[in-house]
């Protein structure tokens, strides 16, 4: 286990057990709300009330029949349904942590807990359970829970409690217990409590090697789309080293990694004289969203240079032809475009971050013929220019994060100085809310540019709090479709980022 976390608590209502709010036909849900907020309600929970006598308080409040009031509850508690993803993965917590001990902690009349004991829980593997109307006490009550930390000795800090409210967990929290609002997905089915028990790092790259070779990208908004692309499995390469879980199409043609599983590396035995042998495609199959016609980029060719080991590029083509064509690809004023397309003349703050990488892995970062291409960079990150994305991508984090690879690879440099910004502009992003991948590349970035692990801390729970049950991070997004603006991510991309980000974190990077 890969937190000190020794004890579990669990609610009934909303947790372990949900509710059809629908089947108490014969009160409306604010006449129900009005009486489960009343203090009636709350001696109710304490075992002062009998459900009967609490009906009697109860029709003074909302002037309906006692009998009316009783059944309604009744109607309530048939409805009770057991969570059963939720007690599975608290089965498979019980199984991989026998030593971690389970309790339940529920605001519940006496009456109704003896109800509730008839259910299909599987009530034995609870250390103790917790009814406030057998305690005599109920949750927000600091004193409940007083009373179960002692009664279960287990240290506050030690001791994790998941609810559906608010201010129980507020309350649980103040005492320094740790605290699950479930209220989404992920809670409710317990992969967020898994996430703060298990190790992440196992998990993302049992997820990176199960999935070898079909990390594919998503677009959003096009469900049935699998966009298999060259320029993410690079990405993916450059990040863990590991060329057995991508596939690629080489520029002849040939496959590197088929998405089937079948490995057939590039066999190439000679550098080629054809620089067309030099310049990647953005994608590996045909061209989705796009025209068909669509041309080989800078971007793709200069993330080949960057991230595949040398002894497969320099049996492709001669690398100085291929700085040749970026170099002599440029726009009236100066700047090396995107496309190797006289009909495409586009310039791309990010393409032109990854440009430069090349220029200077290859020893030609004094090359006169970039300087315009730097100025620009620089000029975009100091004036914000990517603070909403642009017509190649969807978010800053991207500009950043190919800044930031740039101002660690690139030093010195006639630019090193004026990239120090990134730092600066990175801090100003901490904690923004964005999508799972941008969140990944924020803090890889950080991570790079020497930025405290303090100040980018909530970021990272934040997003180690995505990780979802099969190991992997949710898509999210960092390039678009230029033609469409359909914005693309891929799970197997956000996953290498943050197993990276963890790898450093470990090494103290």
């Amino acid at each position: 286990m890969a937190s000190n976390i020794k004890a579990l608590v669990f609610d009934l209502g909303g947790v372990l057990l949900e509710w059809d709010r629908r089947s108490t036909t014969v009160l409306s849900p604010s006449q129900f709300l009005t009486i489960m907020n009343s203090t009636a309600w709350h001696d109710l929970d304490r075992g002062i009330l009998t459900v009967k006598d609490a009906c009697k308080n109860f029709s003074t409040i909302i002037n309906v029949e006692p009998s009316v009031i009783e059944s309604a509850l009744d109607e309530a508690q048939k409805s009770l349904t057991i969570n059963a993803p939720l007690v599975q993965t608290i089965h498979d917590i019980k199984s991989q942590n026998p030593d971690i001990k389970l309790y339940v902690m529920s605001n519940i009349s006496k009456e109704h807990y003896k109800i509730i004991r008839n259910l299909d829980l599987p009530w034995s593997i609870f250390d103790s359970i917790f009814a406030s109307g057998v305690e005599g006490m109920r949750k927000p009550d600091l004193c409940f829970f007083r009373h179960v930390i002692k009664h279960t000795g287990v240290d506050a800090s030690q001791t994790v409690m998941i609810d559906d409210t608010v201010e129980n967990i507020c309350a649980a929290r103040s005492l320094g217990m740790y605290g699950i609002l479930v209220d989404d997905e992920a809670s409710k089915t317990g992969t967020t409590l898994l996430n703060l028990l298990q190790d992440p790092l196992p998990r993302a790259q049992a997820f990176l090697e199960s999935n070898a070779r079909n990390h594919h990208c998503v677009v959003e908004n096009h469900k049935d789309v699998v966009l298999k692309d060259n320029f993410a499995q690079l990405m993916i390469w450059e990040l863990t080293g590991d060329e057995n879980i991508i596939y690629l199409k080489w520029p002849s043609g040939k496959v590197h990694g088929a998405v089937n599983g079948h490995t057939n590396g590039h066999n190439g035995t000679s550098i080629s004289s054809d620089v067309k042998n030099g310049l990647w495609n953005y994608f590996y199959e045909e061209p989705i969203l796009a025209s068909r016609d669509f041309p080989p980029d800078a971007d793709t060719t200069s993330t080949a240079y960057v991230s595949i080991p040398s002894e497969y590029l320099f049996k492709v083509a001669d690398v100085e032809l291929v700085l040749d064509k970026m170099a002599k690809n440029i726009d009236s004023d100066g700047i090396m475009q995107t496309y190797f397309a006289d009909d495409r003349p586009r310039t791309t703050p990010e393409v032109c971050c990854n440009i430069l990488r090349v220029f200077y892995r290859f020893g030609y970062g004094s090359d006169p013929r970039i300087r315009k291409t730097g100025e620009w960079v620089v000029n975009c990150l100091k004036n914000d220019a990517c603070s909403n994305g642009n017509r190649h991508y969807s978010t800053p984090e991207s500009f950043l994060y190919f800044v930031a690879r740039l101002h660690t690879e690139s030093s010195p440099s006639p630019f090193s100085k004026e990239l120090e910004l990134v730092k600066e502009k990175l801090e100003e992003r901490l904690n923004v809310p964005s999508n799972p991948l941008s969140l990944a590349l924020r803090i890889f970035a950080c991570q790079l540019v020497g930025i405290s692990e303090e100040l980018y801390r909530k970021d990272l729970q934040t997003l180690l709090a995505l990780q979802d049950r099969d190991g992997g991070w949710p898509a999210g997004h960092f390039c678009c479709i230029g033609k469409t603006g359909a914005r693309i991510g891929n799970r197997g991309l956000t996953t290498a980022l943050v197993a990276r980000i963890l790898q450093k974190e470990r090494e103290g990077i």
